[in-house]
């Protein structure tokens, strides 16, 4: 509804919370209720359907909090957590809210977590060997391919994803060199699904 309001969540990793924000049509934000969640709550996902915010705590042990999101209000209510095998400084609900897939960029790796209808995350399904410092990871506009740039090795890991088994299978070619000393860190894919732009912090 062109009348919806926009909500913005911001999660604060010492204070262990995640804030809630009402968007104004300006831009600016209107502060509300802050939810409780751990020490070290960094990255956070909303999924497709916007019912469902996911947040990483990376402070052991590790795991994800599901909260649901109130279309009235925007305030968070918490549903449950679920166990991830590593510190995630990235998480990204696939275009079908049923798989949390994960980069880890001290465990060189990426995950993948079922997600049940209740908004629950499940034990990880899949856990895939990487290369140094994955830093985040996302599918395309299709949901059949997914891109993880790597920090430690200037490359991007290119897969494929299949979303009926939540399963990542390497594609061809596998990876994408980058110049060496860019340090690739977060990408976006156009909403034509024409380009992936790379963000390097090198």
């Amino acid at each position: 509804p062109t009348q919806a309001a926009t909500y913005v969540y911001v999660s604060s990793a010492e204070d262990g919370t995640i804030g809630m924000y009402t968007m104004a049509n300006d831009g600016t934000l209107k502060p509300g209720a802050a939810v409780e969640a751990c020490k070290l709550v960094m990255p956070m996902n909303v999924n497709p359907d916007k019912r469902f915010l996911f947040a990483a705590v990376r402070s052991k042990p590790h795991y994800a909090v599901s909260y649901s999101i109130d279309r009235a209000t925007g305030a968070l209510k918490l549903v449950a957590k679920g166990p991830l095998v590593e510190s995630l400084p990235y998480i990204y609900s696939d275009k079908t809210g049923r798989w949390l897939l994960g980069a880890s960029y001290g465990g060189h790796k990426v995950t993948v977590n079922p997600i049940g209808k209740d908004g629950k995350v499940g034990k990880e399904s899949q856990v895939i060997p990487t290369a140094l410092n994955a830093h985040a990871i996302l599918t395309d506009q299709s949901n059949k391919y997914a891109f993880v740039p790597h920090l430690g090795t200037d490359q991007v890991f290119q897969f494929r994803f299949d979303a009926k088994t939540g399963k990542l299978s390497s594609n061809t070619p596998a990876t994408v060199q980058i110049k060496s000393g860019s340090g690739p860190r977060h990408l976006v894919v156009s909403k034509d699904n024409k380009f992936v732009y790379l963000l390097n912090e090198l």
